[in-house]
């Protein structure tokens, strides 16, 4: 995949979006490599409808876009390029840089935090200990198969949240399990198996990780005394509620955060709050023989960030096959995992 390089720019500075699924600006793989990584996205976005990209480049110091980190550039370039679908934010990019000797999977804005962890553990599992002996080809396909697997839904993406969540839960753990066999195996429960399980998993007892003692979930109220001011902001516009569970013997409490799937807020870049909102207006509207452009405006309602960026419209398709020519206008707040080498 070595004939483009490095040197491609978009009209922002950020590289261009040539291929859906693979764009090797840093000459990592193969022609042979690049073709089969691309088979494997293509197959899963065919599959699942989620979005996975490829990029590798040499520098992000390569473009002249004024980021100075991995995390910000991934982050812009992945709205710049809309990468996953529109209404449910799902997309994923795994980024190379080599020459920063960075990686980085950043992911849509649909994804919780539970898959940051999942992200870093694919880095830190799978990649980093190829790049490490010095084969950046092996290291940047094992993480294109890492996740895939990770994070594929035993079905399509579900427009219902409570399904969503229960169908990317752990094969290997059964519901059944968790509620002392009291309800039947997750193959066959269906949505209501999703709510008691979603329900025991928030409420169940919990026991002092300090002195083994019952502790007690504290009320709206209470709670609030244990959240930073930006967690009770995200409290007041409903975008996360948190859980506080105190031990009255030694005083020792945890807290839990539980994310509203519809309130239309972000996680803040600056903040790391889930406190921005954002809007969307079409500057240029796609056709079947161009891509258009959107006006996308973020205001965070905690720390006063604000931002203003324009946003590629994917080309109208004449057809409903998948053939990987386009993206679906995702967007990311700054979600994912990053690793160094």
């Amino acid at each position: 995949m070595g004939s483009l390089s490095g040197g491609v720019q978009a009209q922002e500075g950020y590289p261009a979006f040539q291929d859906s699924y693979v764009n090797d600006y840093g000459d990592v793989l193969s022609d042979a490599e690049a073709t089969q990584v691309r088979g494997q996205l293509e197959q899963f976005r065919n599959q699942t409808g989620i979005h996975a990209v490829l990029l590798t480049i040499n520098s992000i110091q390569d473009y002249p876009t004024g980021d100075t980190a991995i995390e910000p550039f991934a982050t812009q370039l992945f709205n710049t390029w809309g990468i996953g679908d529109a209404a449910r934010d799902d997309g994923i990019l795994l980024l190379v840089a080599p020459g920063d000797r960075k990686v980085r999977i950043e992911l849509g804005s649909g994804y919780d935090s539970r898959y940051d962890r999942v992200a870093q553990a694919i880095i830190d599992d799978a990649i980093l200990p190829k790049f490490r002996q010095g084969d950046i080809a092996q290291g940047t396909a094992v993480g294109v198969s890492e996740i895939i697997e990770d994070f594929a839904p035993s079905n399509p993406p579900s427009a219902n949240p409570i399904l969503f969540f229960f169908s990317r839960l752990p094969d290997r753990i059964s519901p059944g399990l968790w509620l002392g066999g009291g309800i039947a195996a997750a193959s066959g429960g269906g949505l209501g198996v999703a709510i008691a399980v979603q329900q025991w998993l928030r409420y169940r007892q919990r026991n002092c990780s300090k002195c083994q003692s019952t502790m007690e979930r504290l009320d709206e109220q209470a709670d609030d005394r244990y959240l930073s001011p930006g967690q009770r902001a995200e409290e007041s516009i409903k975008s996360v509620d948190y859980d506080v569970w105190f031990c009255h013997s030694c005083g020792h409490h945890t807290v839990s955060d539980y994310s509203s799937f519809g309130s239309g807020f972000q996680k803040c870049p600056g903040c790391r709050h889930k406190t921005m909102a954002v809007t969307t207006q079409t500057l240029v509207a796609p056709t079947y023989d161009h891509s258009g452009q959107a006006e996308v405006s973020e205001a965070c309602r905690f720390c006063d960030r604000t931002n203003r960026y324009t946003r590629m419209l994917p080309r109208m398709e004449r057809s409903s096959s998948s053939s990987g020519g386009s993206s679906g206008g995702g967007s990311s707040s700054g979600g994912g995992a990053s690793g160094s080498w």
